[in-house]
């Protein structure tokens, strides 16, 4: 068995998904996931432990969820709408930004303890403008403190923290190919709001 994060399923027929994990072993990985089985404990920002197979020495892409066991989910996104929108947006700038499968234990448990963040702190309004500082970082594209010394200080208003989230997501697609500001960008400004 082996540990990971769900960033997000994706539904392609009635009875099948492709599951998407990033694990601390192999990076981003999806897998197969036939029937209703495990998908109660998929949940974006799920941690699970999981097991799969390959059919007939098929490539790992076509590998097939086989075992799934929850090892921790934030209990309090069931029920903090805040919280949903903030692990939404987090976990939907992961999925646009982990596209490879390579190894990195340290990202990994920098994400285990940025979920139990979300899950447990009392205060998350700048949670996600934090994620998104400290995760450039991880990216190779560190936002240099010297240049941006403002992006480092806690907002003092809703509209401070709404130019800050947007000028952070411009920054990632001036320097992460392909990226785009979050389609759940807008939820989070509204939100907060």
């Amino acid at each position: 068995m082996q540990s990971a994060i769900v960033l997000n399923i994706t539904r392609y027929s009635d009875s099948g998904s492709i599951v998407h994990l990033y694990t601390a072993e192999n990076g981003r990985m999806h897998y197969a996931l036939y029937g209703n089985k495990y998908k109660g404990l998929l949940r974006p920002l799920s941690i699970v432990d999981f097991t799969a197979n390959r059919r007939n020495n098929a490539p790992m892409h076509m590998a097939t969820l086989s075992s799934v066991s929850l090892l921790y989910t934030p209990q309090r996104l069931t029920t903090d709408i805040q919280r949903q929108c903030v692990a939404m947006f987090i976990a939907e700038v992961l999925a646009a930004t982990l596209r490879h499968p390579m190894s990195d234990q340290q990202l990994f448990d920098w994400l285990c303890d940025m979920i139990h963040h979300l899950d447990q702190d009392d205060e998350i309004t700048n949670l996600h403008l934090h994620f998104l500082l400290e995760y450039a970082t991880y990216l190779g594209i560190g936002i240099d403190d010297t240049e941006h010394p403002d992006w480092y200080e806690a907002p003092s208003s809703r509209g401070e923290r709404q130019q800050r989230l947007r000028q952070l997501c411009l920054y990632y697609s001036e320097h992460i190919e392909d990226f785009r500001s979050p389609k759940s960008l807008d939820v989070l400004m509204e939100v907060f709001d």
